[in-house]
Protein backbone atom coordinates (compact mmCIF):
# COMPACT_ATOMS: atom_id res chain seq x y z
CA UNK A 1 0.00 0.00 0.00
CA UNK A 2 2.96 2.34 0.62
CA UNK A 3 4.12 1.97 -3.01
CA UNK A 4 0.60 2.62 -4.31
CA UNK A 5 0.29 5.75 -2.14
CA UNK A 6 3.69 6.98 -3.36
CA UNK A 7 2.74 6.32 -7.00
CA UNK A 8 -0.60 8.07 -6.48
CA UNK A 9 1.16 11.03 -4.84
CA UNK A 10 3.58 11.32 -7.77
CA UNK A 11 0.69 11.12 -10.22
CA UNK A 12 -1.23 13.86 -8.36
CA UNK A 13 1.91 16.03 -8.23
CA UNK A 14 2.56 15.54 -11.97
CA UNK A 15 -1.08 16.40 -12.79
CA UNK A 16 -0.99 19.44 -10.51
CA UNK A 17 2.25 20.64 -12.11
CA UNK A 18 0.81 20.11 -15.60
CA UNK A 19 -2.32 22.07 -14.62
CA UNK A 20 -0.18 24.90 -13.19
CA UNK A 21 1.82 25.08 -16.44
CA UNK A 22 -1.40 25.10 -18.47
CA UNK A 23 -2.94 27.87 -16.33
CA UNK A 24 0.28 29.90 -16.55
CA UNK A 25 0.38 29.46 -20.32
CA UNK A 26 -3.27 30.47 -20.73
CA UNK A 27 -2.77 33.50 -18.45
CA UNK A 28 0.32 34.54 -20.39
CA UNK A 29 -1.54 34.15 -23.68
CA UNK A 30 -4.39 36.27 -22.32
CA UNK A 31 -1.95 39.00 -21.34
CA UNK A 32 -0.28 38.84 -24.74
CA UNK A 33 -3.53 38.76 -26.69
CA UNK A 34 -3.65 42.54 -26.79
CA UNK A 35 -1.36 43.33 -29.65
CA UNK A 36 -2.12 47.03 -29.68
CA UNK A 37 0.36 49.90 -29.48
CA UNK A 38 0.18 53.64 -29.38
CA UNK A 39 2.46 55.11 -32.04
CA UNK A 40 3.26 58.55 -33.32
CA UNK A 41 0.35 58.03 -35.77
CA UNK A 42 -2.36 56.92 -33.33
CA UNK A 43 -3.65 53.74 -31.72
CA UNK A 44 -3.62 50.66 -33.93
CA UNK A 45 -5.53 51.71 -37.06
CA UNK A 46 -7.16 54.74 -35.40
CA UNK A 47 -5.43 57.89 -36.60
CA UNK A 48 -6.08 61.46 -37.71
CA UNK A 49 -7.88 60.21 -40.81
CA UNK A 50 -10.41 58.10 -38.88
CA UNK A 51 -13.97 59.38 -38.73
CA UNK A 52 -15.13 60.17 -35.19
CA UNK A 53 -17.89 57.56 -35.23
CA UNK A 54 -18.44 54.33 -33.34
CA UNK A 55 -18.51 52.45 -36.65
CA UNK A 56 -15.18 53.81 -37.91
CA UNK A 57 -13.37 53.21 -34.61
CA UNK A 58 -14.92 49.72 -34.28
CA UNK A 59 -13.81 48.90 -37.84
CA UNK A 60 -10.28 50.08 -37.00
CA UNK A 61 -10.22 48.13 -33.70
CA UNK A 62 -12.38 45.05 -34.45
CA UNK A 63 -11.37 43.05 -31.36
CA UNK A 64 -12.70 45.63 -28.89
CA UNK A 65 -15.99 46.88 -27.51
CA UNK A 66 -16.55 50.43 -28.77
CA UNK A 67 -19.17 52.79 -27.31
CA UNK A 68 -19.91 56.51 -27.41
CA UNK A 69 -20.25 57.99 -23.93
CA UNK A 70 -19.86 61.21 -22.05
CA UNK A 71 -16.42 62.11 -20.75
CA UNK A 72 -15.98 65.07 -18.41
CA UNK A 73 -13.59 67.97 -18.17
CA UNK A 74 -13.94 70.21 -15.14
CA UNK A 75 -17.44 68.81 -14.66
CA UNK A 76 -18.60 69.59 -18.19
CA UNK A 77 -19.67 66.61 -20.33
CA UNK A 78 -18.51 66.03 -23.91
CA UNK A 79 -18.77 63.09 -26.29
CA UNK A 80 -15.95 60.55 -26.45
CA UNK A 81 -15.58 57.05 -27.83
CA UNK A 82 -14.59 54.47 -25.24
CA UNK A 83 -12.61 51.38 -26.26
CA UNK A 84 -12.81 48.38 -23.93
CA UNK A 85 -11.43 44.88 -23.73
CA UNK A 86 -14.27 43.20 -21.86
CA UNK A 87 -14.74 45.31 -18.73
CA UNK A 88 -11.29 46.93 -18.97
CA UNK A 89 -11.08 50.47 -20.34
CA UNK A 90 -8.28 50.49 -22.90
CA UNK A 91 -8.58 54.00 -24.33
CA UNK A 92 -10.79 57.03 -24.90
CA UNK A 93 -10.95 58.59 -28.36
CA UNK A 94 -11.76 62.29 -28.76
CA UNK A 95 -12.85 64.41 -31.73
CA UNK A 96 -10.63 67.04 -33.25
CA UNK A 97 -11.49 70.51 -31.97
CA UNK A 98 -11.74 72.32 -35.29
CA UNK A 99 -13.12 69.35 -37.25
CA UNK A 100 -15.24 67.29 -34.85
CA UNK A 101 -16.10 64.72 -37.50
CA UNK A 102 -12.59 63.14 -37.32
CA UNK A 103 -10.42 61.74 -34.53
CA UNK A 104 -8.18 64.33 -32.89
CA UNK A 105 -6.90 62.65 -29.73
CA UNK A 106 -6.55 59.38 -27.86
CA UNK A 107 -5.93 58.72 -24.15
CA UNK A 108 -4.65 55.25 -23.22
CA UNK A 109 -5.10 53.93 -19.69
CA UNK A 110 -4.44 50.17 -20.08
CA UNK A 111 -0.94 48.99 -19.06
CA UNK A 112 -1.02 46.33 -21.79
CA UNK A 113 -0.80 49.10 -24.42
CA UNK A 114 2.64 50.64 -24.72
CA UNK A 115 3.96 53.60 -26.65
CA UNK A 116 6.09 51.87 -29.30
CA UNK A 117 7.41 49.53 -26.62
CA UNK A 118 9.18 52.51 -24.99
CA UNK A 119 6.70 53.34 -22.22
CA UNK A 120 3.73 51.64 -20.56
CA UNK A 121 1.30 52.61 -17.84
CA UNK A 122 2.95 51.99 -14.47
CA UNK A 123 6.53 52.69 -15.65
CA UNK A 124 8.58 54.90 -13.34
CA UNK A 125 9.65 58.27 -14.76
CA UNK A 126 13.31 57.59 -13.85
CA UNK A 127 13.27 54.17 -15.56
CA UNK A 128 12.27 55.36 -19.03
CA UNK A 129 15.08 55.22 -21.57
CA UNK A 130 14.14 58.45 -23.28
CA UNK A 131 13.18 60.75 -20.43
CA UNK A 132 10.02 62.75 -21.11
CA UNK A 133 10.59 66.45 -21.79
CA UNK A 134 8.85 69.78 -21.32
CA UNK A 135 7.06 68.63 -18.17
CA UNK A 136 4.57 71.01 -16.59
CA UNK A 137 2.54 70.73 -13.42
CA UNK A 138 -1.08 69.75 -13.79
CA UNK A 139 -3.74 72.19 -12.65
CA UNK A 140 -7.28 71.83 -11.27
CA UNK A 141 -8.48 68.26 -11.91
CA UNK A 142 -4.92 67.27 -12.87
CA UNK A 143 -3.35 68.93 -9.85
CA UNK A 144 -0.45 66.90 -8.46
CA UNK A 145 0.34 65.32 -11.82
CA UNK A 146 3.24 65.97 -14.19
CA UNK A 147 2.27 66.39 -17.85
CA UNK A 148 5.15 65.71 -20.23
CA UNK A 149 5.90 65.16 -23.93
CA UNK A 150 7.86 62.38 -25.54
CA UNK A 151 11.31 63.64 -26.61
CA UNK A 152 10.93 62.60 -30.26
CA UNK A 153 7.21 63.06 -30.81
CA UNK A 154 5.76 66.27 -29.33
CA UNK A 155 2.20 65.12 -30.03
CA UNK A 156 2.57 62.13 -27.67
CA UNK A 157 1.96 63.00 -24.05
CA UNK A 158 2.70 61.20 -20.81
CA UNK A 159 0.94 61.93 -17.53
CA UNK A 160 2.78 60.93 -14.37
CA UNK A 161 1.50 60.81 -10.82
CA UNK A 162 2.94 60.04 -7.43
CA UNK A 163 3.26 61.18 -3.85
CA UNK A 164 4.07 64.82 -3.40
CA UNK A 165 2.40 67.48 -1.30
CA UNK A 166 3.85 70.55 -2.95
CA UNK A 167 1.92 73.62 -4.03
CA UNK A 168 -0.66 73.42 -6.83
CA UNK A 169 0.86 74.27 -10.21
CA UNK A 170 4.42 73.36 -9.26
CA UNK A 171 6.43 70.33 -10.40
CA UNK A 172 8.08 68.23 -7.72
CA UNK A 173 11.89 68.15 -7.44
CA UNK A 174 13.68 65.77 -9.82
CA UNK A 175 14.23 63.05 -7.19
CA UNK A 176 10.50 62.97 -6.36
CA UNK A 177 9.47 63.17 -10.03
CA UNK A 178 11.75 60.20 -10.71
CA UNK A 179 9.49 58.03 -8.55
CA UNK A 180 6.27 59.15 -10.26
CA UNK A 181 4.64 56.48 -12.43
CA UNK A 182 3.06 56.78 -15.85
CA UNK A 183 -0.73 56.95 -15.48
CA UNK A 184 -1.84 57.85 -18.99
CA UNK A 185 -0.44 57.99 -22.51
CA UNK A 186 -1.99 60.40 -24.96
CA UNK A 187 -1.79 61.09 -28.67
CA UNK A 188 -2.96 64.21 -30.45
CA UNK A 189 -3.36 64.86 -34.17
CA UNK A 190 -1.37 68.07 -33.61
CA UNK A 191 1.34 69.13 -31.18
CA UNK A 192 0.12 68.99 -27.58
Amino acid sequence: MGDNALALGKKIWANTLALMVLVSTVAACGAEEMNLQLTENGLGNVDSGTDFTIEAVADALPDFIVTKENAYSEGDPFQAIFVRDGETLVARVFPRFEMTSIVGGIAVSDPRVSFKGRASIGDRFADLDGAPVDCVAGLEERSGLALCHDQEFPHVGMIFGGRWDGPDGELPPADVLGDFTLQELSWSAGVL
